[in-house]
């Protein structure tokens, strides 16, 4: 007879588990709500292994091998699919799942409906059967109403560390220095600079607000149609750069202006 691979059925975890990467929001999602499983799953894409080098030294539950999603990495990071695939891994260690999202993020596998409907897909499969007992999900972003600037003010205020938030890792290219054009960089370095916590020169390869695509967007930033909440926040940031003379520009050349809009 042929010897079964567990005599027992699956069991409720009855934990939460955050998919953690060594950036910021994961990095303050844990201080803020201690999940009891950190998971970090290596997706073979560019930056993996200079995320790991940003981990803290705490507990965090690695998964090697199990996906090779860096195949299928786009030229501007994109992986399409990807969190499905890292939700579906989640759900080995509990019920409770938590992504690292924040207003202002627009892939659509971050979103409410993407979670209803693997929260849908985990409940139909883990159903009572032979093999497990039940186990009912719930999966969110709980920052998923705040803006990334809010939620550094937020771990700041609770005793978070500016150390910290520097030591993270937020880019793209996955070498030592952030590249600071890549849009993790700038909306990393908005978050910080809108809070007071000044990176300088030095802290990136190039200055964030130099991003060569920053003014292919500025329009859309300035009318709110970027996004959403986050655009003023990037407002804020730019102002104190050089490039409040874009702002400027179009403040004089719009009939309403962002700040109008921003207090009606």
């Amino acid at each position: 007879m042929v010897e079964m691979i567990t005599k027992g059925k699956e069991q409720v975890r009855g934990k939460s588990v955050l998919l953690y990467s060594g950036g910021m929001d994961s990095l303050m999602i844990d201080y803020l709500l201690k999940p009891d499983v950190l998971l970090n799953i290596s997706m073979n894409s560019v930056y993996d292994k200079r995320e790991r080098e940003s981990f803290p030294d705490k507990e965090i539950v690695y998964l090697d091998n199990v996906i090779d999603l860096g195949r299928y990495e786009r030229d501007d990071a994109i992986i399409p699919n990807r969190n499905a695939h890292l939700v579906l891994l989640a759900s080995h260690y509990g019920e409770t799942i938590w992504l690292g999202s924040v207003s202002g993020d627009r892939s659509f596998d971050k979103d409410q409906e993407f979670y209803m409907h693997m929260e849908i897909l985990l409940n139909h499969m883990w159903q009572s059967q032979h093999w497990t007992e039940e186990r009912r999900f719930e999966i969110y972003s709980p920052f998923k109403d705040r803006t990334k600037t809010d939620l550094v003010e937020e771990y700041l205020i609770k005793g978070g560390t500016e150390e910290s938030l520097l030591k993270s890792y937020s880019c793209y290219k996955g070498e030592e220095k952030h590249c600071g054009h890549c849009k993790a960089c700038f909306r990393k370095w908005v978050s910080l600079e809108n809070n007071g916590i000044i990176t300088g020169v030095e802290y990136w390869q190039k200055v964030p607000w130099e991003a060569p695509w920053l003014e292919e967007v500025m329009y859309q930033i300035y009318n709110g149609g970027y996004r959403g909440d986050e655009d003023t926040d990037i407002i804020d940031a730019l102002e104190k750069t050089p490039r409040y003379v874009d702002l400027d520009r179009m403040e004089a050349s719009s009939p309403i202006g962002w700040r109008s809009n921003e207090n009606g």
